[in-house]
């Protein structure tokens, strides 16, 4: 079962993939008005559950999380 918080996580990551958009930690805590680190918290619980995988990506120098979520 998944918490409101981790909901509004997942609705953001699907609807910046279909947009044709790579997502980050930081643009889903831009877009939801979060602390980036309460961002980093959800994304982690969502891993272990296996409804997103994330790797590590350098972006211009700035090491940036990349989350795919796992279609089914």
């Amino acid at each position: 079962m998944m918490s409101k918080r981790e909901e509004e996580v997942l609705q953001v990551l699907n609807k910046t993939i279909s947009s044709g958009s790579k997502p980050t930690a930081q643009s889903v805590a831009r877009e939801l008005g979060w602390k980036k680190q309460d961002v980093h918290r959800c994304l982690n619980i969502l891993e272990k559950k296996g409804e997103i995988v994330s790797y590590s990506k350098n972006v211009l120098g700035f090491e940036k999380r990349m989350i795919g979520v796992k279609r089914r």
